[in-house]
């Protein structure tokens, strides 16, 4: 009896499935999913001007023909021996047999997704594998595959979509000859030719990066199923899931769990507002800090994500760091288990796979996508990421940002919070929106106070402006300017019994007020807070400043760089330093949050409102910055409304130079081919410029903390990371090593860690980076 071909095997074991079998259970996948988010589907589609028929058509034939390059004598004997590698791409050697009746350009999609399911679709990808010259196609094996089609609609699909396309048996004569390799790339450019030709950028790369995730997804379950088997030595399996039922991979977020401290009538009425917005799909959400802005975004994303069929929720963060804060309030109204927390890509850019090429496949082990966890691809229900996702994803600035913006088109996306106006990442992300507007994926712009202006500016690009304060003259803080020392200012408020959080610029300088004051004030509650911290250490200090809101106090939180404002508790004083209105605006924060039940000030004075009390202390460096309007005279108070926010947060709006940025022509570029994620986001000078060089961030485990068994242990390689500056890797190469990785290449930095004060810092000219 002849072998049947092949499309996997057990690694050390004779056990295989069958190409025909593992092309079935993917195919039942995809039933499966249709019929349970058939709407979904159909919502998303309708949205790009395709019908859901055609597009059931374009999935189901590039799932049945996505492995048809693994039917060549070279691939079925390297598999057996467990010898593959990238030179036999079985998504290179299925074009020359990718064809179907369909339209043109929906049969050119599915010759996309076909050469792409494993991997980035950019230029130098293509054009930078080494094939085999040629290989051997088993054309009487092929033909016979291609003439199940028929049997495999019928038995899962004739209820839900009609079949009017098939597969076509055309292999061209170059597969026989010795250039096959040239002849690929060829077909590749041809590729890249039909793209140009096919019409609205945004309109092309929606369809691709939604059909290549379900595809994706239905190879990885099929996969799944086969390597979660445990067949017998010498076993050919078929299909695997003919006989399991329902689809429980939990990727949909379950908007209708109760929410806490929110009343049904503001609820209601942000129903209302969603359904006279629907059509839109964009929203500015403007609403006091606290924990019921949280309640409040989550509801508007609800009543969102029910009138556009949306399944997924997506929180941006502002920086590079995602906030486990909002990672851990999200978990007290959803499901904390199917809230998934992704920090920024790390900028060490020495990687050859930041190129997008897969490691070289060894044992069968499959590349791509594979390796990679779902965190990083959003595919869990909620995900709390950063503007870096947003912005790569569109212009395959991540290693998997197809897959990444395929699921953002099932979400409903919050940006929480809009970059300073002066800061680079700002026109970016006003850019990376209105490319959300163009894909109609509907979004919610998350923010406390915004320059009327730029209010305005929103406005009158689509979006329904939502304000949820009460317009009154009331202070919201005092605001004070003060020379002199720091320390004595922090001694007198906490002999007042009151609460503090402390903002430094820098870590090294955070560390040394904490460790000033713990020798100040012997038996005082001082909790340190940095980027500086691994992972695993940052979700512990998460939690206990969390819990800080059930103390009365008095108690210090001492926050060095740039993490996120809106994570600490409610308190009495803030101490920060000179800095723009919006960054002044974020750090008073805690100062007039709005959180349901907390021990405010009000509560704590028999009744009498006593405002919060955030104190600006005047660099004492020679080069301090001129004083902005924000800033009262030295010593003197100044009672601070919502007017006078709204005043100095437009004036830096109109001080800042509204620059126009390159987002949109890369963008287009990058449908579907284009540049590389080294090209756009790693290069010396790359494309896109979100962050400052001084601020880009690294991923590095302290050497103190490696084990040689860690590379087996995802999660725990995770914990141990720290964010670093790029910048230190360049300078100071002498503090780190490069390990090689099963996933990823490992960096490790010989700076000291020490668990309550960090990573220790580096020091260059006397200064602290």
């Amino acid at each position: 009896m002849s072998i049947p071909i092949l499309a996997k095997k057990r690694t050390g074991v004779n056990a295989y499935q069958t190409l025909a079998g593992h092309t079935e259970d993917a195919l039942i996948v995809l039933s499966r999913y249709l019929r349970e988010r058939g709407p979904v589907v159909k919502r998303l589609v309708d949205e790009q001007n395709l019908s859901f028929t055609d597009f059931c058509q374009v999935l189901f034939l590039a799932l049945f023909l996505h492995d048809i390059g693994k039917a060549t004598r070279e691939f079925q004997e390297r598999l057996l021996k467990e010898q593959l590698s990238r030179e036999l791409s079985h998504t290179f050697f299925s074009l020359p047999l990718v064809e179907t009746d369909l339209p043109p350009e929906y049969n050119l999609l599915v010759r996309i997704l076909v050469l792409t399911h494993h991997t980035q679709p950019f230029d130098r990808l293509y054009y930078s594998f080494e094939l085999l010259p040629r290989v051997t196609y088993l054309i009487d094996q092929i033909k016979d595959y291609l003439e199940s089609y028929r049997n495999l609609y019928e038995s899962y699909f004739t209820d839900i979509f009609s079949l009017s396309a098939r597969p076509i048996f055309r292999p061209p004569a170059y597969i026989a000859e010795a250039c096959l390799k040239e002849r690929l790339q060829k077909e590749v450019a041809r590729l890249q030719q039909g793209v140009n030709r096919w019409g609205s950028a945004a309109r092309i790369k929606a369809l691709y990066c939604f059909a290549i995730t379900l595809l994706k997804y239905c190879d990885s379950q099929a996969s799944r199923a086969f390597h979660q088997a445990d067949p017998a030595d010498g076993t050919f399996c078929g299909a695997l899931l003919r006989h399991e039922t329902g689809l429980s991979d939990g990727s949909a977020v379950n908007y209708d769990r109760p929410y806490p401290h929110f009343d049904g009538q503001a609820t209601a009425a942000v129903d209302t507002a969603g359904a006279a917005a629907g059509g839109n799909g964009s929203v500015l959400l403007l609403a006091p800090p606290g924990t019921d802005r949280i309640t409040l975004a989550l509801t508007r994303a609800r009543s969102l994500g029910r009138d556009r069929c949306r399944e997924k929720l997506v929180w941006l963060c502002p920086g590079q760091i995602a906030s486990g804060f909002t990672r851990q309030r999200l978990g007290r109204f959803l499901n904390p288990e199917q809230v998934a927390l992704v920090h920024a890509e790390s900028y060490y850019g020495n990687d050859p796979y930041l190129w997008g090429i897969p490691p070289q496949t060894s044992n069968g082990r499959p590349n791509g996508t594979a390796t990679n966890s779902r965190e990083n691809i959003f595919a869990f229900p909620v995900t709390v990421a950063t503007l870096d996702h947003l912005v790569f994803s569109l212009v395959h600035g991540l290693r998997q940002a197809d897959y990444i913006l395929g699921n953002l088109m099932q979400a409903v996306v919050i940006v929480d919070g809009l970059p300073e106006p002066g800061n680079p990442a700002f026109p970016y992300v006003l850019d990376a929106l209105a490319l959300l507007r163009k894909m109609k994926i509907p979004h919610i712009i998350l923010d406390a106070l915004l320059a009327p202006a730029l209010k305005k500016h929103l406005a009158d690009a689509g979006y329904v402006v939502e304000d949820h304060f009460t317009r009154q003259k009331r202070p919201l803080f005092e605001l004070i300017r003060r020379r002199g020392k720091r320390l004595d200012q922090i001694k007198e408020y906490y002999h007042r019994g009151l609460r503090q959080v402390v903002y430094t610029p820098a870590v090294l300088e955070a560390v040394q007020v904490a460790c000033a004051i713990k020798s100040a004030l012997p038996g005082c509650r001082v909790v340190l807070y940095h980027h500086l911290f691994t992972h695993g250490d940052r979700e512990r200090l998460e939690r206990e400043i969390l819990s800080l809101e059930r103390e009365s106090g008095p108690w210090l939180l001492i926050i060095g760089g740039n993490i996120d404002p809106a994570g600490p508790p409610a308190c009495d004083v803030v101490h920060t330093g000179n800095s723009g209105p919006t960054v002044m605006l974020r750090h008073s924060y805690p100062l007039w949050r709005r959180d349901s039940g907390r021990d405010c000030l009000y509560a704590r004075n028999n009744g009498n409102h006593v405002l919060g009390v955030l104190v600006l202390h005047a660099s004492s460096s020679r080069n301090e910055p001129e004083s902005h309007s924000s800033n009262p005279a030295p010593n003197q108070p100044l009672a601070v409304s919502q007017d006078y926010l709204e005043t100095i947060l437009e004036d830096e709006y109109q001080r800042s130079k509204r620059i126009s940025t390159n987002l949109e022509d890369i963008f287009n570029t990058c449908t579907l081919f284009g540049y590389s994620p080294r090209e756009v986001r790693y290069a010396v000078s790359p494309l896109v410029n979100l962050w400052e060089p001084r601020e880009r961030l690294m991923d590095v485990i302290p050497a103190g903390l490696w084990q040689e068994e860690l590379p087996a242990m995802p999660d725990a390689i995770r914990k141990r990371k720290v964010k670093v500056p790029a910048e230190w890797f360049a300078r100071h190469p002498e503090l780190f090593s490069v390990l090689e990785g099963l996933r990823e290449k490992i960096i490790l930095c010989h700076l000291p860690y020490q668990r309550d004060r960090g990573l220790a810092c580096v020091h260059h000219n006397g200064g602290e980076h």
